[in-house]
């Protein structure tokens, strides 16, 4: 069963999109700003919006708004309308299930074929990584980002670029309910030890350099992340 969002019965209120503007081409910008107004919430998920306004507010023509919608339509966020609107893609149980399973049958047995392959370089950056995460003295966008950084420094080794461009719009998917539910907790210091401890675990496998250590320690964390998402969902009070 779907699950549209309120932003104001589940999101705080989140600031505009903004003006896109840099090197990359128009649809690269674009495209990553409407991810990020899914992602933190600012496009909430079951809302609609009309092309014309969300052109207004980037300062770019319908054109390459269009096609960053198609983009991220394939990537299971948006849905593009009849006429000139789209409408974020409710939170969905079975959905989140769904994303899950796949990443299930992937990260785990790509870590496990990575670790013996892990230098200490790469330890070492995914010290470094943690270590940035855990502060959280940066914007939430280059948080998560971070937080991405540090579980690809530890499959990176053994990743194809199909096994990335799978995970990249599997990560995507999974963000929207991972990115509600952990900016809902305040990064006091019960919190950051929590998130230490999630990923020391993770860390702590691969410096045994034993693919089975790191595939357990891959598997039980996307089963930790999943469980909570769904209890989240759950306290929302609505039924599957």
């Amino acid at each position: 069963m779907s699950l549209e969002q309120s932003p104001t019965t589940v999101l705080a209120p989140r600031s505009r999109l903004r003006s896109v503007a840099g090197p990359e081409s128009a649809v690269d910008r674009v495209t990553a700003e409407i991810r990020r107004g899914v992602l933190n919430g600012t496009l909430a998920a079951g809302s609609s919006f009309s092309i014309a306004d969300l052109s207004a507010q980037l300062g770019v023509s319908h054109i390459p708004v269009r096609e960053s919608l198609r983009r991220l339509e394939a990537q299971g966020l948006v849905e593009l309308r009849p006429g000139r609107s789209a409408m974020v893609n409710p939170l969905d149980r079975d959905e989140l299930r769904a994303i899950y399973r796949l990443r299930q049958d992937i990260e785990p047995s790509v870590a496990a074929r990575a670790c013996p392959l892990l230098t200490d370089d790469d330890l070492q950056e995914a010290e470094r990584l943690l270590a940035e995460h855990i502060r959280g003295d940066r914007d939430t966008d280059t948080l998560w980002e971070v937080h991405r950084e540090f579980h690809l420094a530890l499959l990176r080794p053994a990743l194809t670029s199909w096994d990335l461009r799978i995970l990249d719009q599997l990560w995507h998917a999974s963000d929207r309910y991972t990115r509600v539910l952990f900016e809902s907790y305040e990064l006091d210091d019960d919190e950051r030890k929590r998130r230490e401890v999630a990923h020391r675990v993770i860390i702590d496998a691969a410096r045994s350099r034993s693919g089975l250590e790191l595939k357990r320690a891959i598997t039980e964390h996307l089963v930790e992340n999943e469980v909570a998402c769904l209890e989240w969902l759950a306290a929302l009070g609505t039924s599957d």
